[in-house]
């Protein structure tokens, strides 16, 4: 049971959350059809911002012994890890402006940034889930761009998603990485900073 957790909390970690998102932009949305020769383009700078370059300097932490485990067990020490990723995508969310991105897009990525202030602040004092509002704005992004950008209801994706978001709570409860009420308070922080975000993108 462990091992399986495990694995899931491996493979829907935080920092592949964004990757997801955008790869279900060009499953869901016009940008499979307006973007189709740009999929690289677009793609590319996710997986390097908010993946590649984190993970390389969260395992370089973990070589210094600035951090005793790569999972981050220890609350005092998330704090690194969260600015340095708070610092990539602040530069990813520069390379899509540049791109002259839609507005809704560039709002996706501001709340992924939204999201890692707040838990940073709340990492101070208590211990956040970062998988679950990793899942939860990945579902409140989703939901967000199929209701007020493509004015659709793709249930079947939606209902893969929130499988995917009991999976990964329930293998951190299993872990006892956290607790219900941390676990509870990361989705809910991810969920409603995507969701609202992407709503006043769409807005303007």
């Amino acid at each position: 049971m462990k091992f399986i957790a495990h694995l899931i909390s491996t493979i829907f970690q935080p920092l592949l959350m964004p990757t997801y998102g955008v790869t279900l932009l060009f499953v869901y949305t016009y940008f499979g059809v307006t973007y189709p020769h740009r999929f690289w383009l677009i793609i590319a700078p996710v997986v390097f911002f908010s993946f590649a370059v984190p993970a390389i300097l969260i395992l370089m932490l973990y070589r210094m012994r600035i951090i005793s485990d790569l999972s981050l067990k220890v609350r005092s020490e998330r704090i690194y890890p969260y600015i340095i990723t708070l610092l990539s995508y602040s530069v990813m969310i520069w390379f899509y402006y540049r791109m002259k991105m839609p507005i809704w897009f560039s709002m996706i990525m501001l709340s992924s940034v939204a999201i890692m202030i707040v838990a940073t602040l709340i990492t101070l004092k208590w211990k956040i889930s970062a998988h679950m509002f990793g899942i939860g704005g990945l579902i409140g992004g989703a939901m967000s761009v199929s209701y007020f950008v493509e004015h659709s209801n793709p249930y079947f994706m939606f209902m893969g998603l929130f499988i995917i978001a009991g999976l990964v709570s329930t293998s951190r409860l299993i872990l006892k990485r956290h607790t219900l009420a941390q676990v509870i308070a990361g989705f809910l922080l991810g969920f409603l900073f995507s969701f609202v975000f992407v709503w006043i993108g769409a807005r303007s």
